[in-house]
């Protein structure tokens, strides 16, 4: 395979008030084990202290990174606050990789993080893959390395081998399961995927959302948004092996879950999103699709602009609504 060029990734990070952990994850890019990306910090409106964390470690790196071989990072501000999706779609209208990862600031890659996720993308044809993840907490304590959180993968128990301690929090898997999403284990609006970070996308399918203008809907919570449509128009896969380790911490969707991946244990907070996200989606979906339907039509055709839409309308997934039913629950208990 020399004759053929590796593709680009290019890991969009999005940034508000994240300051504390953005080095972190940076340093964690720079240590892939796949070489051939670039990185993009989207600083979203962010307080004085994240502003100064770029300024000082960030802001100029590209001009110096071609002398000491460096990564190639750009940094782009916003003139507002635009949240998660917005500030997504900024960084991708300036990205140049054929695949493209939605990094959160505050989470941290596993090495071989690029290198799983591309091999994966190689031998399944899809327009996004998510794979599973660690969880750690603050200060970088990890707790859990095969997360519950990952709702295809279960970890339910099993016959394991015991390890000598500094084994023990060995993340180095060498076999890992790729399993095709099908619409029947995933009906639209359903998520059978990890959050934002864990997923690889392929660009030619991303750049229908530069289309999309409603992004005020979905300022946390835009994978929803993002993997429903993908999944929608191209299908997806997830990968068994852990590939970041997601951080939870008192300002993120989950707070500080004392129980990992349990639903029960969301904050208010969360639990209102969970309901509106899945309120807004179909009648989003239908709206972007509509008012973009010559450019779909252009794309993908004109039967299957209408099969995404039937896709939309009848979509039925009892998952999902016993998950809202139980948010309704939680919220007036």
């Amino acid at each position: 395979m020399n004759e053929f060029n590796k593709p680009l990734v290019s890991l969009i990070v999005t940034c508000h008030n994240l300051g504390a952990y953005l080095p972190e994850c940076i340093k964690s890019i720079e240590n892939q084990t796949y070489r051939n990306f670039e990185i993009i910090i989207v600083d979203d409106f962010s307080d004085e202290e994240t502003k100064a964390v770029i300024e000082k470690n960030y802001k100029n790196k590209n001009i110096i990174s071609k002398f000491f071989g460096a990564s190639d990072i750009r940094v782009i501000e916003t003139k507002k606050n635009e949240g998660q999706l917005g500030a997504f779609l900024t960084g991708l209208k300036v990205s140049r990789g054929e695949f493209v990862c939605m990094i959160d600031a505050d989470d941290v890659l596993l090495e071989d993080y690029l290198s799983v996720l591309l091999q994966a993308h190689m031998n399944v044809s899809v327009a996004f893959v998510s794979a599973a993840q660690c969880e750690i907490d603050e200060n970088s304590t990890i707790h859990c390395l095969n997360s519950l959180a990952s709702p295809t993968f279960k970890n339910s128990g099993g016959v394991y081998k015991k390890l000598s301690a500094d084994k023990i929090f060995d993340t180095d898997f060498e076999n890992f399961e790729v399993k095709r999403i099908t619409d029947k284990q995933c009906p639209f609006g359903a998520w059978c995927w990890n959050p934002s970070t864990s997923a690889m996308m392929r660009r030619s399918a991303l750049e229908f959302l530069f289309l999309f203008k409603n992004i005020e809907n979905y300022k946390t919570g835009a994978d929803k948004f993002i993997f429903s449509f993908l999944h929608l128009i191209g299908s997806s896969a997830i990968v068994s092996k852990p590939l970041f380790a997601y951080r939870r911490h008192r300002s993120n969707c989950s707070g500080t879950n004392p129980v990992m991946g349990n639903f029960r244990y969301l904050k208010p907070e969360s639990v209102d999103r969970l309901i509106r996200w899945n309120k807004n989606l179909h009648f989003d979906m239908l709206c972007f699709i509509f008012k973009n339907y010559s450019y779909f039509c252009a794309r993908i055709n004109s039967m299957n602009t209408k099969k995404l839409i039937f896709k939309v309308i009848f979509s039925f997934n009892f998952l999902t609504i016993k998950k809202a039913l139980k948010a309704l629950f939680y919220k007036t208990c």
